[in-house]
């Protein structure tokens, strides 16, 4: 799946789901037996936090209203990587049935076996996903879309800032935080940095790894505590780097003391995939949850609940809230492929620690 994209203009600041009786003819059993696809049990690992608040009500409260015979056991973790880690630990033991994750990082688990391929038949929902939006071996589908952010707040800047340069200002020193890799925020920053200084990231990041050395004086922590959101909201720090979506929560949630800006260099997209494992334990019902969340009333409930771009094409949303989030398509992103990235990440994972963070 190559996902890299053209540019626009961002924001300065701040029909049914099939799943019913299509899912329910995929069964391994009848409606009621355990295993089926509107019965047992369903193992999901996914973001912890606000998201997780956040997707529970929007998402999941409102799929076991529709299927009250399925359960859901959600396991929260920080990052992707944390949640490769703990399915690759379960080894042939599998008990997750579904992940959702970055982009990246599923790409390196499909390739590892761990993730199962769907198609429409498993998941009819699959259909209204844009077509650029579908892994082209079938793996799991993008269930979701963001961009990389500037976080400052607001009492320190009469007007956002309009370019990345600010995090490397001498004035900030200390005051700026940064998820350094594996997180994706911080895999994304070194794409942006080279896109900025005008370094082709595909053959070398070498003149990156020497301007994000610069920033390390201005990075009071490369693992901001309690996040990089409220570290901003508490002043702790005034600049930092998140995503859009939980950026624009934490704008209303603050009552506008954080602000969230895509400044002119632009941004890369920050995706989410869903994914059933191989070997799932109940993959049926799994299915019906796969398709759920890919139905248009979880697409537009979970945009609306955390400014999430949905994947999918028949998704309507509120214009105030389509203006605060990073469609598919927009202008302004920085082409980054994201299976080349996934055969990267590692790589730029240990430059970071060898050359930024433990310099």
């Amino acid at each position: 799946m190559d996902l890299g994209i053209g540019r626009r203009a961002f924001i300065a600041s701040t029909a049914v789901a099939a799943a019913g009786v299509g899912l329910s003819a995929c069964s391994s059993g009848g409606d009621g037996v355990e295993g089926s696809a509107t019965s047992g049990p369903i193992n999901i690992i996914g973001y912890a936090g606000i998201w997780e608040e956040q997707y529970r009500a929007a998402v999941i409260e409102p799929f076991l209203a529709e299927y009250p015979d399925i359960t859901v056991n959600y396991a929260s973790k920080r990052s992707s990587a944390e949640m490769l880690s703990a399915v690759q630990s379960e080894g042939g033991n599998r008990t997750t049935d579904i992940t959702i994750m970055d982009i990246a990082v599923s790409n390196g688990g499909n390739s590892q076996g761990i993730f199962s391929t769907l198609s429409e038949e498993d998941v009819p929902n699959i259909a209204n996903v844009n077509p650029d939006l579908v892994n082209a071996d079938g793996f799991g589908p993008v269930v979701m879309l963001d961009a990389v952010s500037l976080l400052y707040a607001s009492a320190e800047f009469s007007t956002p800032p309009e370019s990345w340069e600010v995090l490397w200002d001498e004035q900030y020193r200390g005051k700026v935080n940064v998820v350094a890799p594996p997180s994706g925020i911080g895999i994304n920053l070194t794409a942006i940095t080279a896109d900025m200084i005008g370094e082709d990231f595909t053959t070398s990041i070498d003149q990156t790894v020497t301007k994000l050395q610069e920033l390390a004086p201005n990075v009071q922590s490369w693992a901001p505590n309690p996040d990089e959101y409220q570290s901003v909201v508490t002043g702790q720090t005034v600049l930092g780097v998140g995503q859009n979506a939980r950026a624009q929560y934490y704008v209303d949630d603050s009552d506008g003391a954080l602000g969230a800006t895509v400044p002119q260099e632009g941004t890369v997209y920050q995706i989410n995939t869903i994914n059933l494992t191989a070997d799932a334990p109940n993959p049926e019902a799994a299915k019906t949850f796969i398709n759920y969340a890919l139905s248009p009333e979880a697409q537009t409930a979970f945009a609306e609940a955390m400014y999430y771009a949905p994947s999918i094409d028949n998704a309507e949303l509120p214009e105030e809230v389509a203006a605060r989030l990073v469609e598919y398509g927009d202008d302004g992103i920085i082409p980054l492929d994201q299976e080349w990235l996934a055969a990267t990440r590692d790589e730029w994972t240990e430059r970071w620690n060898r050359e930024i963070v433990n310099n």
